[in-house]
C-alpha cells in the first residue's frame, strides 16, 4: 500500500521516528476494532526495544505485536497451514523449528490473496526496524507486507554484518517509490572520543589514535579480566555489557576471560583491594542452550519417562523447569508417560524462544555478555569489547563489527584486543593503527 523509511548512521534515532512516524498516522487514521500494529525486527533484543516504544504510545492503548520476523512466519504458517502444506507437504511445525525453511515457506504464505487480504485488516501499519539485515525469504515477507500495508522501516547499510557489499534490503528500498527520511547525528552519546572513532570507522578508516586509552592489550586472558575488573571498579556501572564478535565456544580467549572474571577474585593494576568475582550473564544462541539442555538430561535410549525429567528438572528455575512443566502438562492433558527424544527437543525449543522472547533484558547486579550482533538496535551504559584472535572476515567487516559494538555505547566504551608478544602489536594494524610507540611491555600486567 506505502512505504516510508528512515536511514542514519547508529544513534540518529531511527527508531525514535519510526515510532514518531506511526503516531502521525495514527493520528490521521485511529485502528478500529480488531485492528493492531504489528513491529518487527531482526533480534529478540531489538524485540524488547520495540515491545516497550510500542507499549509508550497512548493511542493503540495495547493494540499491538511486537515480534521478530521468525516469530511471524512461524504464526503465519500455524496459522495457514493448509496452504503451507500445499507449498510444501513435508514441512512439521512439531518436530522441529527449522527457521529457514518455515520463512521460505511464510514468503510464499504471505503472498497469497486470502492471506495478504487478512494481514492487512489485522495489520494496517507494519514497523520494520533494523531492516537492513532482511535477506532472502525474510525481505520476501517484508516486500508481501508492503504489497498490502502501510509499512514504516528504519536501515542502514553499513549495519548491515552479514555482509560487506550493498544490503538487498536497502537497495529494495532505493528502488521503490517510498518516502525517504535521511536523519544526522548521534543522540545516543554526546563522547567525542565514540563519536570520532564511529566516524572513522564508519568512513573505511582506523580508530586508535582516537580511543587512545581507551584501546588496550592484552597478552592473556588473566589481563584482559584485569583490564575488564579495574574497569568495572572505576566506572561502578549500572548497565554494562561485554561485547565480542565471536562466542565462547569460538574463541578460547573469550571463554578464557569469562571464565577468569567469575571464578575468583582479582586485583587489578591501579586498585588497591581484590574485586570481583563477577556475576556475568552470556546471552548464548538457541541454538548453544539447546545443546546444553539436552545434555543435561539422562539419555540411556531414545526416549525419558516422565519421573526421570521431574528427577532432574524439578529444582530448576530455568529452561529445564519450563520443560518439566511441558511434561507435566502432557501427562495431565494426554496421559503420555514417555517422551521420544524428537518430542523433548521440539519442546526445548519452544522452551527456550519463550524465555528469549519474554524475560526481562536487565540483571540488576549482573553484567552482560553478549556477541556483536546479539547487541544490535540495543545501547548501554558502557561497552566492553574484548577483540580476540578469532575475529573472522575481512577489515571491513571487522570495521563494520567494532562500529556497531562502539555505537552501543551511552557514556564510555573500551576495547581489549589479545595479542602476541612474540608478533607485531595487533593495536598497530587496522583497524586501529594506534601510534607505533604503543609497545606490549606497556600492557603486560
Amino acid at each position: 500500500m506505502s512505504l516510508e523509511y528512515f536511514e542514519g548512521s547508529a544513534g540518529s534515532g531511527k527508531t525514535y521516528q519510526v515510532i514518531e512516524a506511526l503516531k502521525t498516522v495514527l493520528a490521521g487514521r485511529p485502528l478500529l476494532d480488531g485492528e493492531a500494529v504489528l513491529g518487527l525486527t531482526y533480534m529478540h533484543g531489538s524485540r524488547r526495544r520495540m515491545h516497550n516504544r510500542l507499549a509508550q504510545v497512548s493511542a493503540l492503548q495495547g493494540r499491538f505485536l511486537a515480534c521478530t520476523i521468525d516469530s511471524l512466519a512461524r504464526r503465519v504458517v500455524s496459522r495457514w497451514r493448509t496452504i503451507a502444506r500445499q507449498i510444501d507437504p513435508q514441512l512439521d511445525l512439531v518436530a522441529s523449528l527449522d527457521f529457514k525453511n518455515i520463512c521460505r515457506v511464510a514468503a510464499l504464505v504471505t503472498a497469497r490473496g486470502i492471506v495478504s487480504s487478512w494481514l492487512k485488516v489485522r495489520y494496517p501499519v507494519v514497523l520494520v526496524d533494523e531492516l537492513q539485515d532482511c535477506k532472502g525469504s525474510h525481505l520476501c515477507i517484508i516486500q508481501a507486507l508492503e504489497a498490502c500495508c502501510h509499512v514504516i522501516a528504519a536501515a542502514d547499510d553499513f549495519q548491515d554484518l552479514q555482509s560487506t557489499g550493498p544490503s538487498e534490503a536497502v537497495e529494495w528500498l532505493h528502488q521503490g517509490n517510498g518516502k525517504k527520511n535521511v536523519l544526522t547525528g548521534n543522540r545516543r552519546t554526546s563522547d567525542t572520543t565514540l563519536l570520532t572513532a564511529a566516524d572513522r570507522l564508519r568512513s573505511a578508516q582506523d580508530c586508535g589514535d582516537v580511543l587512545q586509552g581507551a584501546l588496550l592489550s592484552a597478552l592473556n586472558a588473566n589481563v584482559a579480566a584485569g583490564h575488564i575488573a579495574r574497569t568495572i571498579c572505576w566506572k561502578k556501572p549500572k548497565d554494562a555489557v561485554i561485547l565480542t564478535p565471536t562466542s565462547p565456544g569460538k574463541s578460547q580467549f573469550v571463554h578464557d576471560v569469562v571464565e577468569r572474571l567469575t571464578s575468583k577474585p582479582i586485583k587489578p593494576k591501579g586498585i588497591t583491594k581484590d574485586v570481583g568475582p563477577f556475576h556475568i550473564i552470556w546471552e548464548s544462541n538457541v541454538e548453544e542452550e539447546k545443546a546444553v539442555v539436552l545434555k543435561k538430561l539422562p539419555w540411556a535410549t531414545t526416549e525419558l519417562g516422565f519421573q526421570e525429567i521431574r528427577q532432574i528438572c524439578a529444582d530448576d528455575r530455568g529452561p529445564l523447569g519450563d520443560l518439566l512443566l511441558w511434561a507435566e502438562r502432557k501427562v495431565r492433558i494426554k496421559g503420555k508417560s514417555h517422551f521420544s527424544r524428537s518430542d523433548i527437543a521440539s519442546a526445548v525449543d519452544r522452551v527456550l524462544q519463550s524465555r528469549r522472547a519474554f524475560l526481562p533484558s536487565a540483571y540488576p547486579g549482573y553484567v552482560r555478555a553478549m556477541t556483536i550482533n546479539q547487541a544490535k538496535n540495543r545501547e548501554f551504559e558502557g561497552v566492553i569489547i574484548l577483540w580476540p584472535f578469532a575475529v573472522g572476515g575481512n577489515l571491513e567487516s571487522q570495521r563494520r563489527r567494532l562500529y556497531n559494538a562502539l555505537t552501543r555505547a551511552q557514556k564510555w566504551g573500551i576495547v581489549i584486543v589479545q595479542d602476541d608478544a612474540k608478533k607485531k602489536s595487533r593495536l598497530v594494524v587496522p583497524p586501529f593503527s594506534k601510534p607505533a610507540k604503543t609497545q606490549h611491555a606497556a600492557y603486560r600486567r
